[in-house]
């Protein structure tokens, strides 16, 4: 099991107040997940408490399993560890934006070996690494150019291959083909998948694209949302379907 997360809990300040909770949520090894569910119900505020990038308010279980090792996300939150947190997600973790979020200022090929080289593989392993994503994902003649150059699904495949360079055990994607057309969507989908199952990654995404989650065999864990007085509740629970 990569990550095991119960009764986790973020307060978000939307409207009349908006509060997400995690039951449970479990990913294995090489699993491909996808969080489901209408706009604002917290898909991404998920994904942000899986990707360590924003402290939950509350959390029973929330933990890592990678090489063999066991962390604790909750009690380093608790204890203010946000260098181990760090340490973790550049080490251990991908995300892709649906923006793509590359580095304006660097080249194609800049952008794919940066974190690779972050997460602290040799230079010659990282560029060796980033030719075999790029020419995989169709984008190695663009090695030298710049974000600012290049198509919608250029830029998207850029940034599977930025996310994928470190060999992450667990990838993150928001909504990666939401800025394609259908067509080219699920082109993109299909080479972002092939990638990430021959790099024996786990990937959750986020999607409200139902119909390609089921195309491509995620298994769904929708987010559920709630009225609750004067305030909306959203509930996440991969083993009740959000109930």
């Amino acid at each position: 099991m990569i990550a095991h997360l119960e009764n986790v809990t973020k307060q978000r300040d939307m409207g009349a107040g908006y509060r997400l909770h995690i039951r449970r949520f479990s990913v294995q090894e090489g699993e491909s997940i996808a969080i489901t569910g209408p706009s604002g119900c917290g898909k991404s505020t998920t994904l942000d408490l899986l990707g360590m990038v924003l402290r939950p308010d509350e959390a029973g279980t929330f933990v890592f399993s990678f090489d063999g090792k066991e962390a604790d996300v909750a009690g380093l939150w608790s204890r203010g560890r946000t260098d181990a947190l760090t340490d973790l997600r550049r080490r251990h973790l991908g995300y892709v934006l649906q923006t793509g979020g590359l580095f304006p200022f660097l080249t194609v090929e800049e952008n794919v070996k940066l974190t690779a080289l972050a997460a602290g593989m040799e230079p010659a392993q990282a560029a060796k690494r980033a030719d075999a994503l790029m020419e995989r994902l169709g984008i190695a003649r663009l090695r030298r150019a710049e974000p600012a150059s290049l198509s919608i699904g250029e830029r998207q495949r850029a940034a599977i291959a930025r996310a994928l360079a470190p060999q992450p055990r667990l990838l993150l994607a928001d909504e990666p083909t939401a800025a394609l057309d259908p067509g080219l969507s699920r082109t993109v989908m299909k080479l972002f998948l092939d990638v990430v199952r021959e790099s024996g990654s786990s990937v959750v995404m986020v999607s409200h694209d139902v119909s390609l989650v089921h195309e491509f065999a995620f298994r769904e864990v929708p987010v559920v949302v709630r009225s609750e007085g004067d305030h909306l509740s959203a509930f996440l629970d991969d083993q009740a379907g959000g109930r």
